[in-house]
């Protein structure tokens, strides 16, 4: 049968037997002296063109006549705490594997719940005079979307488990099969892809990503290059120098037409809105029921430091005036220089506007420690890792259900950059370590405080502060109209969702397991759970309440702890997806793609500043406090290329793997979005930078 379609195929691509007179496609020994001479790579792409042609071609037959039967189970190589974990709704197909010329098809099946498979087959689909030489090889489905919004489904082999030579019985029992398949990371406390060090992620990037990464990268990577080897010759160039050789950063830009205009105050509190900074504003807690008074907070002292950088912890004050966020005062806590332990003694320093150039170092100290929170916090942890533990759950459990249709387009990367910046970004050579006060090991307890304190249970965005707020603003929007989308396709497949129930429970079970700690600091259990505190936004966070009266609480709340949906439910899922879909998508966009503009200027924004000769308190003129030559290229480098690589955008959907009817949604409302600053066609459906 495989030589009948290899003909067919062979001739339709104009393939012709080169020593037949009458020019007619080859016959079988000569296809299977042409087949043998390929090489693997060459045999493995024919046979993955014909597969689905010879599984087509074979007439229906009823699979309780057929006189031959493989069975096993397929389970996850590793085990859980009660044991092997099944893998489940897994494609198994049964071939029969021939030397120098195609595989034939014999059978398919699918994992049950449990793991165990069973397929019915003939021996002599194997050829006439041929026993089979029996081989299992595993699938997972894949898919895209017409323009109508009709799902096609294809597979994705994943691994193969051979049987065995010239079986001539008619049962053979493959056994258990152990599969290392999206396996969690044992070494790392937060929810990580297991990737050995000689081996690589289950998945791979789209094949476009490569090409934009390159455009983006080429400009600047011979400038980075040139600035490193210059330091090695010990001619190191210095920071006016190293600036000029990049593109023109948005805050050099303003400096230029404007010197003066990106250190006003003013400034200072439209980039904590909107910016690459946006954060959540609290209300001012010493200010309880005032409207207008602001809190940003961020607590370096609690986390063991170099002793080269200065990480106070900050405390910033800020008012609404005339529409316009100001800060009104900066608190700093301050540790002796070379200090390391976490919990150090510190002094307390308050600035005002009225401390002239004391007011612009505190500023320039309170923008640097946002930098840093917005790299480990709001992109880093919030998206990158955060959207990571969804990833890998639902790649181990979600396959018959249509909850795979929804989430997969935003979950598909993630693992493959995170694994990049698990050596690139943090590690013992990691950018934010080398570039920060924080030590490998406090970098990791910080994400792993960040990541106790993220759960999809009850966010929604939280509310403009003021009409000036466009990044709430914009956020608010997408919100909606990702909860109409949602909404409609869970209209649309709630049969099929409720039917597929268990994957969701599986899928639910695996993300609260390895998710990280709950997490709430002794400021937070002392002033809000079960207090009145108005000040406190509680929109964007987990539910405090429950969450300290819970034993041992987990970051992320349940979704359901049955194998049927009970009431509520399946709202609890719309949430969820909701959820993960905003943050892979809008959420990292905003953080992701305004680095450039927010730290592409090594003297406005930086990871951390030194102590220097004179103090970090000093001005931007002292160098010494500033990042060292070789760490100021890297910076540059590195904001640019963050923010100028992007392929897989929303409203392009180059797979196509996104349902056409958020695309549109989306398109529809473009003119809202670049009212507020945001050019939608710019927002990723993936996390893969």
């Amino acid at each position: 049968m495989m030589f009948a379609v290899l003909r067919r195929w062979m001739g339709s691509l104009g393939f012709k037997g080169r020593e037949s007179p009458r020019n007619e496609v080859l016959d079988a020994q000569e296809l299977s002296r042409w087949y043998a001479g390929l090489a693997l790579e060459e045999r493995l792409a024919i046979s993955r063109e014909l597969g689905p042609r010879v599984r087509a071609s074979r007439p229906k037959r009823d699979e309780a006549t057929l006189p031959a039967v493989a069975v096993g189970r397929l389970v996850f190589e590793q085990e859980g705490p009660g044991g092997p974990r099944a893998l489940h709704h897994i494609k198994v197909e049964l071939w029969d594997r021939d030397f120098g010329s195609p595989d034939d098809f014999l059978g398919e099946g699918f994992t049950d719940p449990e793991g165990y498979f069973r397929v019915r087959y003939d021996p002599a689909d194997a050829g006439e005079g041929d026993l089979p030489d029996l081989e299992v090889r595993f699938f997972e489905p894949q898919h895209s979307f017409r323009p109508d919004g009709q799902v096609v489904e294809t597979w994705r082999r994943i691994g193969s488990e051979k049987g065995p030579d010239d079986h001539g019985g008619l049962h053979h029992d493959f056994g258990t099969l152990k599969l290392p398949y999206w396996e969690y990371d044992p070494s790392t406390p937060l929810a990580r892809l297991l990737v050995t060090e000689e081996g690589t992620p289950p998945t791979a990037y789209a094949p476009g990503r490569a090409l934009a990464m390159l455009k983006a990268v080429a400009p600047i990577e011979l400038v980075k290059r040139r600035h490193l080897l210059q330091g090695k010759l010990g001619q190191a160039p210095g920071l006016d120098r190293i600036q000029a050789d990049y593109p023109e950063a948005m805050t050099v830009r303003m400096e230029r037409e404007s010197p003066g205009s990106t250190r006003t105050d003013a400034f200072f509190g439209e980039r904590l809105l909107n910016g690459m900074f946006s954060t959540l504003m609290d209300g001012d807690p010493e200010a309880p029921g005032d409207k207008a008074a602001f809190r940003l907070y961020f607590p370096w002292n609690a986390y063991e430091q170099d002793g080269d950088h200065c990480l106070p912890d900050v405390d910033v004050r800020l008012r609404l005036a005339e529409g316009r966020l100001l800060p009104t005062r900066i608190i700093l806590g301050m540790r002796e220089p070379g200090v390391k332990q976490a919990g150090a003694p510190v002094t307390r320093r308050s600035y005002t506007p009225a401390d002239g150039p004391g007011w612009e170092a505190a500023k320039r100290m309170a923008r640097v420690s946002a930098t840093l929170e917005t790299e480990l916090g709001n992109h880093l942890g919030q998206c990158h890792f955060n959207v990571e533990q969804y990833a890998i759950a639902a790649h181990r459990n979600l396959r018959r259900s249509p909850l795979r249709w929804l989430l997969m387009p935003h979950l598909r990367e993630v693992v493959l950059i995170n694994h990049s910046a698990s050596g690139f970004l943090v590690g013992p050579k990691g950018y934010i370590t080398r570039a920060s006060a924080l030590t490998e090991r406090s970098v990791d307890t910080r994400l792993l405080h960040l990541m106790g304190s993220y759960d999809w249970k009850g966010f929604a965005p939280a509310p403009p502060i003021c009409e000036s707020h466009r990044y709430a603003r914009a956020a608010n929007l997408f919100w909606r109209l990702l909860g109409e989308h949602v909404s409609a396709f869970f209209a649309e497949h709630a049969q099929a969702l409720a039917a597929e129930w268990l994957e969701v429970r599986r899928f639910s079970d695996d993300l609260v397991a390895h998710s990280a700690p709950a997490f709430v600091c002794r400021y937070l259990r002392a002033t809000v759970p079960g207090k009145p505190a108005p000040w406190f936004v509680r929109s964007e966070r987990m539910d405090l309440d429950a969450k300290v009266t819970e034993p041992v609480a987990k970051a992320v709340s349940p979704v359901t702890c049955t194998d049927t949906p009970q009431p509520g439910e399946l709202e609890a899922l719309q949430q969820l997806c909701r959820y993960v879909i905003f943050f892979a998508t809008f959420r990292h966009a905003w953080a992701n793609n305004l680095q450039w503009d927010d730290a592409g200027e090594v003297l406005y924004a930086c990871l951390g500043l030194r102590w220097g000769k004179d103090g970090a308190l000093s001005t931007e003129a002292d160098h010494d406090v500033a990042p060292p030559p070789e760490e100021a290229t890297e910076m540059l480098w590195i904001s640019w290329m963050l923010s100028k690589t992007s392929y897989g955008y929303l409203l392009s959907n180059e797979e196509a793997d996104v349902h056409p009817r958020f695309v549109e949604l989306l398109r529809a409302h473009a003119a809202e979005f670049a009212a507020l600053g945001l050019d939608i066609r710019t927002v990723s459906s993936r996390i893969n930078i």
